[in-house]
Formats: structure tokens, sequence, C-alpha cells
């Protein structure tokens, strides 16, 4: 753990974490910028150092949430777009074939499918 110094409304506070300083800021001025925004006649707060912790933790809590739904839906759309592809090459192929080779492609498609929901 390190020390991190941030300035929350002019006021000096320094936090212990395992978190690069440049985030910590990030967080710091998020939540400045909220306050502001909710109460226009604040411009400077002592804040109590566990309101603020706890602040600071409900803040990376919803910065990680939209990390990780930002992730999901990346490889969601991934996942839809060879989707598409493989109903599109199944739908556009002109050629005929056998019982045996539908259920050869079908395979085929079901693999890339499943492959593709590996690295979620």
């Amino acid at each position: 753990m390190k020390n991190v110094k941030i300035k929350f409304f002019n006021t000096d506070y320094v936090i212990k974490t395992d978190a690069e300083e440049d985030y910590v800021q990030k967080l710091a001025s998020y939540l400045e910028d909220k306050v502001k925004d909710i109460s226009k006649k604040e411009s400077a707060m002592v804040v109590p150092r566990s309101f603020l912790l706890a602040m600071l933790k409900i803040t990376d809590d919803y910065f990680r949430l939209v990390g990780d739904f930002e992730d999901f839906k990346g490889r969601a759309e991934e996942r839809s777009r060879k989707l598409v592809q493989i109903l599109d090459s199944s739908l556009n192929d002109a050629d005929t074939f056998s019982f045996e080779e539908g259920l050869h492609r079908e395979e085929l498609g079901r693999e890339e499918l499943e492959d593709s929901f590996k690295y979620r």
C-alpha cells in the first residue's frame, strides 16, 4: 500500500491504497464534480475521512461496473457479429448438400459459436 494525496474541496487528504495515483485522483475529481452539480453553493467543505473513503469506494465500484459492462457489451457484440456471419453464410450458401453434410455444417457452426463464448 502507498499513500496518495488528493485534494477534495480545497482540503488535502492522504489515502492509503493499492490503486494508481492517477486513478484515485480521477475518482476524487469525479466525486467533487458530482457534489458541485448538486450543491452549487459549496466551494469548500471539510468531509470526514471515513465519509470520503466510503464515497471513493462507491465511486470505484461504479467505475469498475461501468468498465465491466463495456467489456461485456463488446464481447456480446462480437459474438452477435459472429452468429450473424454464421447465419448469413448458411443462408447464402446456394449449394445443395446431403443431410449428413448439413449436420456437419451445423456442428461446425455450433463449435464456432461455443468458441466465441469461451473468452468471456
